[in-house]
């Protein structure tokens, strides 16, 4: 199966939150059970550019990027992102549709408008928390 993992989940691999931990574990999970962890190309940029807000040091990101499969936007993404209902953000969007293409069984992210929108598009979703 191949799972795609969102901005909102990559990033609390490489900062310390509530959900972390288990999201670490999950995943791990996931790949010792032979399901590809996937992002996009936009994960890439949008976590290197977090990190340097932040001040994350680059081989976090690089060590969070590298445990994904990255994926390159195609130009259909960009235009079905634009058609998305629901009023998501660019870069949600974007995401969404790159899932989609992808004919992800799994989103995993932590944005409460893109799990909503990704289910209303029919794909399953989890913000892995202790209760999983």
């Amino acid at each position: 199966m191949i799972v795609y993992v969102d901005t909102s989940a990559a990033l609390k691999l490489a900062v310390e939150e509530k959900e972390s931990h288990h999201l670490a574990g999950y995943l791990q999970g996931l790949a010792a059970e032979g399901h590809h962890l996937v992002g996009s190309m936009l994960l890439y940029t949008e976590l290197h550019c977090a990190g340097h807000r932040h001040g994350i040091p680059s081989g976090l990101i690089t060590a969070v990027l590298g445990g994904l499969n990255l994926v390159d936007l195609a130009r259909s993404d960009l235009m079905y992102a634009a058609a998305l209902p629901g009023g998501l953000r660019s870069a949600d969007a974007i995401h969404l549709a790159t899932a989609i293409r992808l004919q992800s069984g799994l989103l995993v992210a932590y944005d409460g408008g893109l799990l909503a929108a990704a289910v209303d598009a029919g794909l399953s979703v989890i913000a892995p928390s202790a209760g999983d």
